[in-house]
């Protein structure tokens, strides 16, 4: 099946690379117009130029720093200039600054949170206070028209995570902030859903350079492999398209059998 997101505004963050960039690359593979958020200005032109070259699907770039309010406004706005509307969020932006307790240090600490949480919080806030009008006008004379937000959350926000307080705090707080929005926003045709992905990205690579560690984290998958982001991408398709109308508040764990 193709073509399941034609005419759709989607909007990614954390795109530039990784697994944002196959994400952006799959929707727009189904039709949508995609705005490539990323703060590495070369890398979200990289993926915009991609998205251009390929068959189908639209793009532009967005430079903004994920993580404030202002940020998320911004971007709606570099959306709606494009594009006149938005259809699917997927908040996926991250970084890591990995320690033990002990170690970390209130910047580490703040700055994962300020990107991670509050920039999902922001980014959802943003779009959802452009939706609400809308949808709430359509819910007053029948079913109000779909609209997606995808979360990313991990493992870490599902069990915890060693050396990782500040990261499994925000992808824990993810997970709760999916499941009240849905609740919240059920009523006004708005799913709210949050994947939990296990893929080889530049986040993931310097936990595998050591050959006696990285064989132990693939030991503990199901499937014996890390992923390709490009594995990882069909599930966001899945969520932004119609095929997942009747889902919300739900976590899909895309991670090849870690968390089961």
């Amino acid at each position: 099946m193709t073509g399941r997101l034609e005419g759709k505004s989607c909007i990614v963050t954390g795109a530039g690379s990784g697994i944002g960039r196959a994400v952006a690359i799959a929707l727009a593979a189904e039709g949508g117009r995609v705005v490539v958020n990323d703060v590495d200005q070369a890398a979200a032109d990289g993926v915009v130029k991609e998205i251009a070259d390929a068959p189908t699907g639209e793009a532009v770039a967005s430079y903004e720093p994920i993580g404030t309010v202002a940020a998320a406004e911004s971007l709606l706005k570099t959306t709606l200039d494009a594009y006149g509307e938005v259809d699917v969020l997927v908040n996926n932006a991250g970084i890591l600054r990995d320690k033990m307790l002990h170690n970390m240090s209130e910047e580490d600490f703040d700055q994962v949170i300020e990107v991670h949480l509050k920039g999902t919080w922001a980014c959802g806030r943003a779009v959802v206070q452009h939706w609400r009008p809308t949808a709430k006008e359509e819910a007053s004379t029948g079913r109000p028209k779909p609209r997606k937000i995808i979360n990313v959350t991990s493992a870490s926000g599902l069990r915890g995570s060693v050396g990782q307080s500040n990261y499994a705090a925000a992808k824990m707080g993810i997970v709760g902030l999916t499941k009240t929005w849905a609740k919240e926003l059920g009523s006004l045709g708005i799913n709210v859903n949050a994947i939990a992905p296990v893929a080889r990205t530049a986040m993931t690579a310097p936990l595998l350079q050591d050959e006696e560690s990285a064989k132990q984290r693939v030991a503990r998958l199901a499937l014996d492999h890390y992923g390709e982001p490009e594995e990882i991408a069909p599930a966001f398709v899945f969520l932004a398209a119609a095929d997942s109308d009747y889902i919300t508040g739900q976590v899909l764990c895309v991670d090849g059998g870690l968390v089961i």
